[in-house]
């Protein structure tokens, strides 16, 4: 569902959206697809770009000061040739943008594919923001979250744990060893270190990362995030005990 470090989480958008979302599809949800009256000179900055991919044979083909033949746009494998208005649209931009050779076009092709793409992820986290949700933090993918909404609109009593910051304290030493232990009788590798387990608690808060519930010295747990593996710096999740037991 994601590949995360002590520093950093990389999630896949696909998690977030129904299964078979096109890039068309999610654009249009969320920011209201191509406005634009005149596709040929339309310069909002949003929609799709048109580039040759497989006319690019080598670096130096970028440098070249003109504009790609309409044929340069065809794809043998996909089977496919752009339409006369893609081709009308690539003079335009090329003239609008002063484009001085294919590098420049690529630049504007790119940003078209990142910039709203941004501006849509954007559109959607405010969606779950009313919910005082945070899309990327509080769920890895949208059945996670559409969870989370169906507990806050069919339960007016339900509980939530304030996360307030529980009071600083080292991880206790003693306690590497039982992890060893387990690491050397599943056969797997042990490579975790104190200083990380610290590291962790204060981003944590002295919090558990799954129920956010206050940790002290004694109910604190290094939980592996992926089993297969041992307890190694970067594979571990300071939770409660009680929590750890489940996982």
């Amino acid at each position: 569902m994601s590949i995360a470090t002590s520093d950093m989480k990389m999630l896949d958008i696909s998690n977030y959206v129904p299964a078979g979302t096109s890039y068309d599809k999610y654009f249009t949800t969320y920011l209201g697809g191509f406005k634009c009256d005149d596709k040929i000179k339309c310069v909002s900055g949003l929609g799709k770009g048109i580039f040759p991919y497989e006319y690019i044979t080598a670096f130096n083909v970028l440098n070249q000061t003109t504009i790609p033949p309409k044929s340069a746009f065809d794809s043998k494998l996909r089977g496919t040739s752009i339409t006369k208005d893609d081709y009308e649209r690539v003079k335009f931009v090329w003239e609008y943008y002063e484009m001085k050779s294919i590098k420049d076009l690529l630049i504007w092709y790119n940003n078209l594919d990142v910039v709203p793409f941004i501006k849509a992820i954007k559109a959607q986290r405010e969606l779950f923001k009313r919910f005082d949700l945070d899309m990327f933090a509080d769920g890895v993918s949208l059945p996670g979250l559409s969870e989370k909404v169906m507990y806050q609109t069919c339960f007016n009593n339900l509980q939530y744990q304030d996360k307030k910051p529980a009071n600083p304290y080292q991880f206790p030493a003693k306690r590497m060893g039982g992890y060893k232990n387990q690491d050397a009788k599943a056969k797997r590798k042990f490579g975790m270190t104190l200083e990380h387990l610290n590291t962790l608690l204060q981003k944590q808060k002295y919090l558990c990362g799954l129920c956010y519930c206050q940790l002290t010295a004694d109910t604190a747990s290094a939980d592996r995030i992926n089993n297969n593996l041992g307890h190694i710096d970067g594979n571990i999740l300071i939770s409660c005990m009680k929590c750890n037991s489940r996982s």
